[in-house]
């Protein structure tokens, strides 16, 4: 008797585990004009003045580890949430294209911690710029020439691409191939999120 009710209980955790994703529910598709071009891609959207944002941040919602094989994972800091979200748009997309993923982990870290934990308010767009002229290493001057520069200019503008996604749900987002919203409540766990982006990425 024990051995049949331990194969019903197996049998009903397969049943419930091979239940596909429910579209409304777990996830949504994003309308033609919000979607994006990011092929087997796991997209966070995100603004460094977001409390939401910075708890994800800081429990590595999502990470490479839950990630399908042959998909990476991007991350699109929007640059018109305020307070002076261009100027930290602008300080990111810097250190990421003329830095490298080094420095610019550094400089959101620092941008983060100023915000949510020191609870620092930046007065104004020079002040905003002129923190993270330490960790880039660099002058106002570098900064400004480097603003210019046609790669950090389109990476913002990539990154922005997720400012129709944020309209939908607000951030975070999670979106996968740039089509899929992930309905970020009906997540209970670091496993149920896996499961979810590989099922979308198959899609």
């Amino acid at each position: 008797m024990k051995k049949s009710l331990t194969c019903i209980a197996a049998a009903l955790f397969l049943s419930f585990s091979a239940q596909a994703a429910t579209e409304g529910v777990e996830y949504q598709v994003l309308p033609a004009s919000a979607q994006f071009d990011a092929p087997n891609t796991v997209t966070k959207i995100y603004s460094i003045n977001c409390p939401f944002c910075f708890k994800y941040e800081k429990a590595g919602i999502p990470n490479d580890k839950i990630l399908p094989a042959g998909s990476k994972l991007e991350q699109y800091h929007i640059s018109p949430k305020p307070p002076f979200g261009m100027e930290k748009s602008t300080a990111l997309a810097i250190a990421k294209e003329i830095k490298g993923d080094k420095v610019f982990k550094q400089v959101k870290a620092e941008y983060y911690n100023q915000y949510h934990v020191k609870k620092v308010k930046f007065k104004s767009s020079d002040a905003t710029i002129n923190f993270a002229l330490d960790d880039l290493n660099m002058t106002r001057a570098e900064f400004d020439k480097h603003a210019e520069n046609p790669k950090v200019k389109a990476l913002i503008a990539e990154w922005d691409k997720g400012v129709a996604v944020a309209n939908i749900q607000g951030v975070p987002a999670i979106t996968v191939n740039g089509k899929y919203l992930i309905n970020t409540k009906s997540i209970k766990s670091m496993n149920m999120l896996k499961d979810l982006i590989a099922e979308l990425s198959a899609k």
